[in-house]
């Protein structure tokens, strides 16, 4: 019997994450490449074709045991799979599926990266045992995806779950922004090097290009402009998922992506601003940290390959 396989990837705003598994969405290797932003991100599948090529040659095999490739891509997509604009890499409205397709020969599915992260959970992870959850994932950007009975709510338009669009106040009230301005890891990166001046015994200072996880390490030491940093991300995040929480209800938060690699530093303070804002029995839906990691968007593009395939076949 000839072996299948298949490619789950997780396109971000810092790295291209590759998964390569087998039919059975067994993780047989993962790796990953910096995302290249240059003109509008022009250059980004070919990247990919060129990761995908080179996996191919390692194993050994041919093209036709490749089952298909899912990409997760940090922007709502629509039930065509088009691309409706990724802004943290360049993008507006692209039929990334059909482009990556035509270079590498294999068929290729595209969905959104929270979504892809939240089927990566409920299939792989700890969501699974939930009728309805809501996953966020803070990264470069911040997303998140409404899981009902096992499956994505994903929205007429491909946009349900867009919440780092979500417009948030500034501390004085002057303007609003995105929260993604404010909690992502740009933004936290951000805070830091506005207020270093004022912490000039942080260790921060010692850093000229800081970054996200140096700050959680920071943080982690008792550090107060990092603690201080976090604790900002905590409040704008907690405050919208008091807005989710009134609408969806869910039974589970799970917090993933690339910040919440930082563990109870991020997710302690969303959890005491979601208890400060949400309503009356609001209160007390639990938080959890997403079992797999970053890796749920590898899993959850190579699981939404398989669904597509069995629905095709159907």
């Amino acid at each position: 019997m000839i072996k299948k396989y298949i490619f789950g990837i997780d396109l971000g705003g810092t790295a291209i994450k590759f998964g390569f598994f087998d039919e059975k969405c067994r993780l047989l290797k993962k790796w990953s490449i910096a995302t290249d932003k240059t003109n509008n991100g022009e250059n980004i599948l070919h990247d990919i074709s060129k990761e995908t090529e080179k996996c191919i040659s390692e194993y050994k095999i041919k093209t036709e045991n490749i089952v298909g490739t899912g990409i997760s891509v940090p922007g709502p997509v629509d039930d065509t799979g088009l691309v409706r604009g990724c802004v943290n890499i360049g993008w507006g409205y692209k039929k990334a599926g059909e482009e990556l397709e035509k270079l590498t020969g294999i068929k290729t599915f595209v969905l959104n990266d929270a979504n892809a992260a939240g089927m990566g959970e409920v299939i792989n992870g700890c969501g699974g045992k939930y009728k309805r959850a809501v996953m966020i994932t803070i990264g470069t950007g911040i997303g998140s995806a409404v899981i009902e009975n096992g499956n994505i709510v994903s929205g007429s338009r491909g946009n349900a779950g867009e919440i780092g669009h979500f417009k948030m106040s500034t501390p004085d009230g002057s303007k609003f922004l995105d929260m993604e301005y404010f909690a992502s890891a740009v933004g936290i990166v951000r805070f830091v090097n506005e207020k270093r001046k004022e912490y000039p015994t942080s260790p921060i200072n010692k850093i000229k290009n800081i970054e996200v996880r140096d700050i959680a390490n920071f943080a982690k030491e008792g550090d107060e402009l990092s603690l201080l940093a976090f604790d900002m991300a905590g409040k704008y995040i907690g405050l919208c998922l008091s807005y989710i929480a009134g609408t969806v209800d869910p039974e589970i938060f799970i917090i993933g992506g690339g910040v919440s690699l930082a563990g109870e530093i991020i997710i302690e303070p969303i959890k005491k601003y979601f208890s400060q804002y949400a309503f009356n029995t609001e209160k007390e839906i639990p938080f959890a940290a997403a079992s797999l990691g970053n890796d749920a968007g590898i899993y959850g593009a190579a699981e939404f390959v398989t669904a597509n395939i069995k629905e095709e076949q159907l």
